[in-house]
């Protein structure tokens, strides 16, 4: 949301309606001028097939990468928007980098796009991905225009680190990234907020270990000049996950059909979890609880006022909601395994901290919308002139919830021995707001309609794909709410496979062959927004 120009608002997305015509997904770029009601729809400059001159300009066009998505974006306070996501082949040479575009005039022109972390060929190398933004708008900070990025660079045997870069002259140039995550040795979902004068406050998960080495917990840094040095990480808040896992009917099956699946534009990577499966679908993505659903890891989200108090700042995640975990009745897992070995699962719930003293210390973590059921994940915040706005998935509606049961599955199985689709799908987005400090919250359903989360939409319509992210911005009372949403998917029935039939999608096959009708409906994954204030 335009910060001095609300009406003005811009989104992006993962978006895989350039499969087809470019061979690769590509980042949506997504800008309306009256708050919401309507939408033009572009992509960012440099995809294969752009022959524009802002797109043959493109260092991502000039690089030969065919994939961007990861879509992160912040305003300044002169109507320049800059918008970072990473940038990927998904064969060799694989060139993962990270990218910031700049957009002046409202967003209604682009400018520039430059690279600020850069990858290597090889497939097994570094990979940037997990990207954060955010532009220094505090009304008494003396660095106020700055950008600010950070990123998770992956390299390998759980050493993903944390990488930060500035710019100091509105994105044109970017200094050389640095390593903020020492000390801490897997990390992901970093998140960037700046306060009224200035200072610098970056998030990010640290995972536990398998080891036992370090523990699950919210790690946090500060920059008190503008970005240029940061205090060492300390350990925010520690919690209990809630990371969706499970063990793959066939492993071999399971990490080929995911690679392929990746290679084809139609699905992210696997990654590890505990068990061989952070998703589960039909085929070769089956898993042995049958159990269908999305991959989903707890991931922290940061904010302060850049109009308010300068030490006050807001930290959400989702985690395990303490007393509700218990050993899983199959092979599906949420929270952490006991010392024991023990599968354990538990509700998912978003939790609020809060420090008043710059980050020094954080207040015992509270919930922020305490149900007896329903998941929550997927959290975001955002404060601004006193009003803190959150957003995040929710399956209180879900008639089947269970801890035991992913979103939108019911306990009962078919006669294959898949789980059967919950009905409606049970999976809304929800929303609250508080004007005094976080104390209090009004909680509000922002979806007109449940959605199912699991619809197999990908890996050759055989596995569920959610996303990793929903966005809250907001300027004073007004606040716009995005999400992923499958309300519009047409249902269907794979002739590959028998069960699992309430989690398949609309497709023509021909003895087995490949869908020929993909833009008939099955595949219509959507990104909705609501207004409010």
């Amino acid at each position: 949301m335009n910060p001095v120009k609300p009406n003005i608002l811009v989104a992006g997305s993962n978006d895989y309606c350039t499969v087809e015509l470019a061979g690769g997904t590509w980042a949506g770029f997504y800008r309306s001028t009256d708050g919401g009601g309507s939408w033009v729809n572009s992509l960012l400059p440099g995809y294969p097939t752009d022959t524009s001159p802002e797109g043959l300009a493109s260092p991502l066009h000039q690089k030969g990468i065919t994939n961007a998505g990861d879509p992160v974006q912040a305003w300044d306070n002169q109507g320049r928007l800059f918008y970072m996501g990473n940038a990927f082949n998904r064969e060799a040479p694989q060139n993962a980098s990270v990218w910031v575009a700049t957009y002046d005039a409202d967003a209604s022109r682009y400018v520039r796009t430059v690279l600020v972390g850069t990858g290597t060929p090889a497939l097994t190398g570094r990979f940037n991905d997990k990207t954060a933004i955010e532009v220094d708008r505090g009304v008494d900070s003396p660095y106020a225009g700055n950008v600010y990025v950070a990123w998770s660079l992956f390299q390998g045997a759980g050493n993903n680190a944390i990488y930060f870069a500035r710019s100091t002259d509105h994105g044109a140039t970017f200094s050389h990234p640095v390593k903020i995550s020492e000390g801490s040795k897997d990390n992901q979902f970093a998140d960037i907020t700046v306060s009224r004068t200035g200072t610098v406050s970056v998030v990010w998960r640290q995972f536990a270990t398998f080891r036992g080495q370090q523990r699950d917990a919210v790690m946090y840094v500060k920059s008190t000049n503008g970005g240029a040095t940061f205090t060492k990480p300390v350990e925010a808040v520690p919690f209990t996950s809630f990371d969706a896992a499970d063990s793959a009917s066939n492993p071999a099956a399971a990490a080929e059909a995911h690679e392929e699946a990746f290679e084809a534009a139609d699905g992210p990577e696997s990654e590890e979890s505990a068990g061989d499966a952070r998703d589960c679908g039909s085929g070769p993505f089956a898993c042995v609880s049958g159990f269908t659903f999305f991959r989903h890891d707890s991931q922290p989200h940061v904010t302060a006022d850049p109009k308010g108090d300068p030490n006050t700042l807001y930290l959400v995640y989702d985690g395990t909601k303490a007393g509700t975990a218990q050993p899983s009745t199959s092979t599906y897992n949420t929270a952490p395994v006991a010392p024991d070995g023990t599968l354990m699962v538990g509700q998912g719930a978003i939790y609020l901290s809060k420090s008043t003293d710059g980050g020094a210390t954080w207040s015992a973590p509270r919930l922020l919308s305490d149900v007896p059921s329903g998941h929550q994940f997927f959290p975001d915040i955002n404060a601004d002139g006193g009003y803190l706005y959150a957003v995040w998935s929710d399956s209180r509606n879900d008639p089947c919830y269970s801890v035991q049961n992913p979103p939108g599955n019911c306990a009962a199985k078919d006669a294959f021995g898949f789980h059967t689709a919950s009905p409606g799908g049970g999976l809304d987005a929800y929303g609250a707001v508080s004007t005094d400090g976080g104390a209090t919250w009004t909680v509000t359903r922002l979806s007109t309609a449940s959605h199912q989360p699991n619809f197999e939409m990908f890996g050759d319509r055989r596995v569920p794909f959610q996303g990793d992210y929903n966005y809250v911005s907001n300027v004073g009372a007004s606040a716009y709410r995005v999400w992923t949403d499958n309300r519009q998917v047409v249902p269907g029935d794979d002739p590959r496979y028998d069960g699992g039939e309430g989690f398949d999608v609309l497709q023509c096959r021909v003895n087995g062959g490949p869908d020929t009708c993909p833009n008939a409906g099955g595949l219509d994954q959507d990104i909705f927004g609501v207004a409010t204030g």
